[in-house]
């Protein structure tokens, strides 16, 4: 039996080339090929066969395209860590600041123990805010006194919360409890006249330590639901500044940051997923 064959108009997808294709009488569709770019489509047949140019349809031939995805990394336990860590880094932290006094000396005795000392200075003026010069300071073993313009730096003084004695005169001795830390010079304004002994206040260091160490806490927390990168970040490095006794809660904030560092691909920025 012969085949009876069709001929029909088409229209080349890709370059839009008209041409004519021959197709089996009864077949559904044919395998096309455009006789000027080559391309590979399909003609659909209607129920009445292949009528005109608009209603045929085409489908390009090829082979699949291939989407590249990102590699999704396994979850570890290291934001965990991370978590845990800065967590022991806040309770020492608040530790610090309820018994500021004792938690802020401890550190600075031992830095002091190695050689490291600090520096100190002052302003000696009366009630009318007048120079007073030639007042001797002692702190410790060092003194010093201040020249014409009532200011005065006392070196090489020994880290920690240290007592000061500034003679004005014969009668009139005053006496100061200074904190002496490295890097930062301690800077005092005294005036004659003014109480004699004033203690050292330890309430603005503990609200600073109480501020950093819940600081830390957030950082824990973003550490732990693996969110907000920036805040886990952010909290291991102000967690630094928390100390904690003899300054274990620096070095473990240190450790959490490297940790929380490290794992950056496990981590959701709140909005569109993961970090890649």
């Amino acid at each position: 039996m012969v085949k009876k064959i069709m001929k029909g108009r088409t229209t080349c997808p890709k370059c839009n080339h008209e041409f004519i294709v021959d197709t089996p009488e009864g077949s559904e569709e044919y395998k096309a090929i455009c006789p000027k770019c080559d391309c590979k489509f399909t003609i659909r047949k209607t129920s009445d066969g292949l009528k005109a140019e608009e209603e045929n349809t085409w489908e390009e031939h090829g082979e699949p395209r291939k989407t590249i995805l990102s590699s999704i990394k396994p979850r570890t336990d290291k934001p965990m860590m991370a978590a845990v860590i800065l967590v022991c880094v806040f309770v020492l932290g608040v530790s610090s600041a309820a018994f500021s006094e004792t938690f802020i000396g401890a550190p600075l005795n031992v830095l002091s123990g190695t050689g490291v000392t600090g520096t100190v200075e002052f302003m000696i003026t009366d009630q009318s805010n007048n120079s007073l010069e030639n007042v001797s300071i002692t702190i410790g073993e060092v003194s010093s006194k201040t020249n014409a313009n009532g200011r005065c730096s006392v070196e090489n003084v020994s880290l920690g919360i240290k007592e000061t004695e500034i003679f004005i005169s014969e009668n009139e001795t005053l006496t100061r409890e200074i904190l002496v830390t490295p890097l930062i010079n301690s800077y005092n304004e005294i005036k004659k006249g003014s109480e004699e002994f004033i203690p050292y206040d330890t309430i603005g260091c503990s609200i600073i330590l109480l501020i950093f160490s819940v600081i830390a806490l957030l950082g824990a927390v973003a550490s732990l639901k693996r969110q907000h990168f920036d805040v886990a970040v952010a909290g291991s490095i102000l967690g630094i500044f928390s100390f904690g006794f003899f300054m274990i809660g620096s070095i473990l904030s240190i450790i959490a940051l490297i940790i929380i560092l490290r794992s950056k691909e496990e981590f959701e920025n709140g909005q569109k997923g993961k970090n890649f």
